[in-house]
């Protein structure tokens, strides 16, 4: 397993779309799980899963969500 926070932030779109890419092929090929964090849209578009993280009443939560719900939130952060 690799955890990675972040890594396509400071990445323009057609190298996040790379990294996505040979994330999404190492995980096919070496059966390497990857958890991403992540507001860009290209590594959500090639996830097998979906999670969000929310944090109410001092408590965070984790729970599944859907791929367009993802897509939604990273959409909403790039506009902010």
């Amino acid at each position: 397993m690799v955890i990675f926070d972040e890594v396509d932030a400071n990445l323009d779109a057609q190298y996040r779309t790379a990294v996505a890419a040979l994330l999404k092929s190492i995980s096919e090929e070496a059966g390497t799980q990857f958890i991403c964090t992540t507001f860009r849209p290209e590594i959500v578009n090639v996830a097998d899963r979906c999670y969000g993280v929310t944090f109410r009443n001092k408590t965070s939560s984790i729970e599944c969500v859907a791929r367009e719900e993802a897509l939604s939130f990273v959409d909403g952060q790039q506009r902010e």
